[in-house]
């Protein structure tokens, strides 16, 4: 009946009202964010929040830099004052000045009411040592947290690919026991078809709807499961945890995909990996900071120099005051000579730091080397593993097929087919788990050789 109110109502009406539901509709599919791989991981890129952590702790080291490099610049600094003496200030003269005896002091009182003092003042360094160091310690301080990025940028991109694909199997997982039920209730309308023929017992039909029910529940928590799975990755990714996604990837098997060697995988790893980049460039950070650390027991000489202006009245009439200026320039030399041996000290911590970071990067590079041969030989077994399982899925699905014909015509019992229904869906699960072993082994190879997006 509103349909047919509608086809009644004006054409305006009609109008604005088809175009609300359009508007609802497309309101609705926009609702729904199609996701590949490729688009999760640059999207990561942009919204995950450890990685604009890492890139605030770049932008941070680089007005560092900035900082270092204006130790070399002069300083201007400018002052002005304003005093009002409710008593002028007193000066001390002899007291031949003021007429007294000569082993007197005269306290006289000079100035007025109001003081101006006005003044600029100029600081050079001429020759600093430590300046340089610590410029060149900035730099590469910079560039250090630029590599930490790439840690972390890293570390995003293995974990946003993995929650992917944790995604895709639950799907797989749930689509597979859906393919089963509707196996089972097949059997099941069979087994109720022969009942009512006399050509199956009340056994048969009984333990068919059993299968039928205990495959529910499993579909019930694959589907919560999914929900899951995707809150885990909108969150990885950085997006809102209840944002809506859909994944336009599926989980596959690429036989054609490269295959490294160990002596390859290494070879990456030594050039691509971040963790090995950041810690040379902490070995020369540490470097510079054991030259600048030095070059405070050294002589430093700077320029300095003042321009004054002050003046006293009585009154606040400005224009008729006097500005005499006063102004010098210098060379300003510091010597250091003692300071109780904290140079020296905190020149053989730098040292002993430079020690620790070299004995960090060799171990890095003997964990990376540990880590580069497990996920080769990962991934070489898992290949192995799915291509078996690829034959066996055939041989499986023929084996059901074989017994459901054979129990239709009552040459097979109802165990038999129900046995083979389950080796079929074990069989296509075991294949689904080894594909999945083989990406996450593939993703965990990635990371080894420092390849953070796929390749």
């Amino acid at each position: 009946m509103q349909f047919f109110a509608f086809l009644g109502a004006p054409a305006s009406w009609r109008y604005v009202l088809l175009a609300g539901l359009l508007a609802f509709a497309e309101t609705a599919a926009a609702q729904t964010k199609p996701l590949t791989i490729s688009g999760a991981v640059a999207l990561a890129q942009e919204k995950n929040r450890d990685l604009q952590i890492a890139n605030l702790a770049v932008a941070k080291a680089s007005q560092r830099t900035r900082e270092a490099r204006g130790a070399a610049l002069p300083t201007v600094s400018g002052t002005g004052q304003y005093l009002y003496n409710f008593q002028r200030p007193v000066s001390f003269l002899p007291g031949s000045f003021a007429g007294l005896a000569d082993n007197q002091i005269a306290a006289l009182r000079v100035g007025g009411d109001q003081a101006f003092v006005g003044s600029v003042g100029v600081y050079q360094p001429l020759f600093q040592a430590g300046v340089k160091s610590g410029i060149r310690a900035a730099g590469i301080d910079e560039v250090r947290s630029t590599a930490e990025a790439a840690v972390t940028a890293n570390n995003v991109v293995t974990a946003v690919r993995k929650a992917y694909l944790d995604v895709l199997i639950i799907e797989e997982q749930l689509r597979l026991q859906e393919q089963s039920l509707g196996r089972n209730v097949q059997a099941l309308r069979d087994a109720r078809s022969l009942l009512l023929q006399g050509r199956a017992s009340r056994v048969d039909t009984l333990r068919a709807y059993v299968n039928v029910e205990n495959l529910r529940p499993e579909i019930l928590r694959l589907s919560n499961g999914i929900g899951i799975a995707k809150t885990l990755l909108a969150t990885t990714i950085g997006l809102d945890a209840d944002e809506p996604l859909t994944l336009q990837d599926s989980l596959y098997f690429d036989n054609k995909a490269e295959s490294l060697t160990s002596a390859q995988a290494y070879a990456l790893a030594l050039e691509n990996r971040p963790e090995l980049r950041q810690l040379k460039l902490t070995q020369d950070f540490n470097q510079e900071q054991i030259r600048q650390i030095s070059a405070a027991g050294r002589p430093q000489l700077a320029i300095n120099g003042l321009v004054q202006a002050q003046a006293q009245a009585y009154n606040l009439r400005l224009g008729d005051y006097q500005w005499p200026v006063s102004s010098f320039l210098g060379v300003q030399v510091a010597v250091p000579i003692y300071s109780g041996g904290r140079v020296q000290a905190r020149t053989e911590q730098a040292r002993i730091t430079r020690q620790q970071t070299d004995r960090e990067l060799a171990n890095q590079q003997e964990l990376i080397r540990a880590e580069v041969l497990t996920s080769v030989s990962s991934v070489q077994e898992t290949r192995r593993r799915v291509e078996s399982q690829q034959q066996t899925v055939g041989a499986a699905a023929l084996g059901y097929r074989i017994t459901r014909d054979r129990w239709r015509a009552g040459m097979a019992s109802r165990l038999d087919l129900t046995d083979a229904e389950l080796a079929l869906t074990r069989t296509k699960l075991g294949y689904l788990q080894a594909v999945y072993d083989y990406q996450t082994a593939t993703i965990n190879l990635d990371r080894a050789v420092g390849r953070a997006v796929p390749q």
